[in-house]
């Protein structure tokens, strides 16, 4: 199978335009390749399915910004990458990463119930998030969602790559202690 598509500039110049057919061919030749990477990773189908659509879902935001794609192929694989090492950090967090690891597939939680923790940790960090002053904030954002570099931010936002560096080391301060902390106390209620 073939690493990247013949076509895949033009596709994402379309999906640009939110053609939404470009898109499906987009997602219909990844989709494959990115699953069982995932499932690597998180040693669930139904997580890795989960987290698969959600890079789907940020390619898809980010579409008007498709010049910026300049290896779609390494872009998606360092999302997905990304949001299954954060599902096994919130597992980690919780102190079910070894128990889940070292049951067998048949006798894991079922898959609702690991969509929907996959889910409250999502609002849970969207809270956090919410938290941070309004700077903090966009340059958290810009890392983690954008995945923008330090001097990407800076340069998008007019500051200088120290300053955004001590924001991001403040806003990721305050994202680990509020998670730590709730984290903790969504585990005992």
């Amino acid at each position: 199978m073939a690493e990247h598509l013949s076509n895949e500039k033009e596709l994402l110049a379309e999906i640009g335009r939110s053609n939404e057919r470009a898109f499906e061919q987009i997602v219909r030749f990844y989709f494959p390749h990115l699953l069982p990477f995932s499932v690597s990773i998180t040693k669930n189908r139904a997580v890795a399915e989960d987290i698969v659509q959600e890079a789907f879902i940020r390619l898809w935001q980010r579409r008007h910004d498709y010049e910026q794609f300049y290896n779609l192929r390494a872009w998606l694989f360092t999302v997905t990458s990304n949001l299954s090492l954060t599902y096994i950090k919130k597992m980690a967090l919780e102190g079910n990463l070894l128990r889940h690891l070292e049951q067998p597939e048949a006798s894991r939680a079922t898959e609702a119930e690991e969509r929907l923790h996959f889910k409250e940790s999502g609002l849970l960090l969207q809270e956090a998030m919410l938290r941070l002053p309004p700077q903090q904030r966009e340059v958290y954002r810009l890392s983690r969602y954008e995945e923008l570099s330090i001097p990407e931010i800076a340069e998008k936002l007019h500051l200088s790559p120290n300053t955004v560096k001590n924001h991001l080391v403040k806003a990721l301060q305050s994202v680990r202690g509020f998670i730590s902390q709730r984290g903790t106390f969504f585990i005992f209620f």
